[in-house]
């Protein structure tokens, strides 16, 4: 069994701060165990527990209509309209929960005042309780179902207060005074629907038996052809009731926006501007981040490109570009494993400047190999070949030697070659 708490409301509201009973049913409690306190030490027995709120039953009305075979959205908005003539109260102060459609096909209801509904929900909240159920406790009395003899009828009367449950999901509350007269008015209006036996439950006192309440209803029942049976009762109300439910049965009044989606909608009312703000300034910083990434999509795009045309330049053996910047690492690698174009560009560093400085001076080819950079160039004389060499040593650090030169046409063709300092 699901561990369960069992919250009885009182009728007029608690009198004193310890003025509030429930009901724990578990495993080890089936029969369920009465407590009474302030309404803050069943916070911590709620722990882990379905919570069954009983509110008075004077509160609210049991009513049923007949309509036709609605969704339950359209009942909702139809079923204030068909029960208006039985309501003292504008349909708009009252909040309507759909029960189940009887045999007769009539829908039954349960109504009670927003105002009341609001402050029960209130005062658990304020409490630290938040209900799973809550129903009039009128459907909570215990009753049998009908057999081959009829149906039963229960009333259970505890001190003042009577709970009459004439089927699954009727009934009313009403005080011990007045109960010859409202059970009479119940048996009129029942028709030919009478019940073959009324259960009468009484907790506490064992004199009712002898009492004018009890011959009046005797006088009714033997009138009508009822059996009555009366079943004095050891146990408290309260543990009468939690026995007696049946979520299957129970019109639970946490319905439309008392429901716990419509409460949190109403909680949520207020921050609703703000939230609508929010959602635009996302879209907008979302839609600015898309043109930042469209921007940076075509500049990579650019860039790539720039990368191919460097590679093709580069490596101009390349037949297909599928990673530029990969297969220009790739190519990098190769020439440093054979004393490598690291070493080719350190050369062209060191003797480019010198080399574009020197007037007339005009290059044909370079070679280059095993750390060696043979250059064949055009210069203007032999002094300008010796200065050139002499510069290249002294500025550059660089191993120079003339391999070949030959005076032709007024200019001088000469080939030097160029190693590293240290290998001259």
């Amino acid at each position: 069994m699901r561990k369960q708490l069992f919250l009885q409301l009182p009728a007029d509201g608690p009198s004193e701060a310890g003025d509030w009973c429930w009901v724990v049913r578990d495993d080890e409690r089936p029969g369920g165990s009465l407590f009474r306190g302030p309404l803050a030490d069943s916070v911590k027995q709620a722990i882990g527990a379905r919570v069954v709120v009983l509110v008075p039953g004077v509160d609210v009305l049991l009513a049923s209509a007949e309509l036709p075979g609605l969704n339950r959205q359209r009942l909702a908005r139809a079923v204030p309209f068909a029960l208006e003539e039985q309501l003292a109260s504008d349909v708009e102060d009252l909040h309507f929960a759909l029960g189940q459609r009887d045999d007769h096909g009539r829908i039954h209801n349960a109504v009670v005042a927003r105002e009341k509904i609001a402050a029960w929900l209130e005062q658990l909240r304020a409490a630290g309780l938040q209900a799973d159920v809550m129903l009039s406790e009128v459907l909570a009395v215990p009753r049998e179902a009908a057999n081959d003899a009829g149906r039963h009828w229960s009333l259970l009367i505890d001190g003042a207060r009577c709970l009459l449950r004439s089927d699954s999901q009727q009934g009313l509350a009403l005080d011990l005074d007045n109960l010859a007269v409202v059970l009479r008015a119940a048996l009129d209006e029942a028709g030919d629907g009478l019940p073959a036996r009324l259960d009468v439950k009484v907790c506490g006192d064992g004199g009712f038996a002898g009492s004018d309440h009890y011959r009046q209803l005797d006088e009714i029942c033997t009138a009508a052809g009822i059996e009555l049976v009366l079943q004095p009762q050891d146990d408290d109300g309260a543990l009468l009731l939690a026995r007696g439910f049946d979520e299957k049965s129970a019109i639970n009044l946490l319905q439309g926006d008392y429901s716990r989606r419509g409460q949190l909608e109403k909680l949520l009312r207020p921050w609703r501007p703000a939230a609508l703000l929010l959602g635009l300034w996302l879209v907008i910083q979302l839609g600015a981040m898309g043109l930042e990434y469209q921007r940076l999509a075509a500049q990579n795009e650019a860039m790539r490109e720039q990368i191919t045309a460097l590679y093709r330049e580069a490596f101009p053996q390349a037949r297909k570009v599928v990673n530029p910047r990969v297969q220009m690492e790739r190519g990098l690698a190769r020439l440093r494993g054979s004393g490598g174009q690291t070493d080719l560009l350190g050369f062209i560093a060191e003797a480019g400047p010198i080399l574009k400085a020197t007037p007339g001076l005009k290059l044909r080819s370079l070679r280059y190999k095993e750390n060696r950079l043979d250059i064949d160039l055009e210069i203007g004389t032999l002094q300008a070949l010796d200065k050139l060499k002499q510069r290249l040593g002294d500025e550059a650090g660089l191993a120079v030697e003339i391999v070949s030169a030959s005076s032709r046409d007024g200019k001088v063709e000469s080939r030097i070659a160029l190693q590293s300092g240290g290998e001259a």
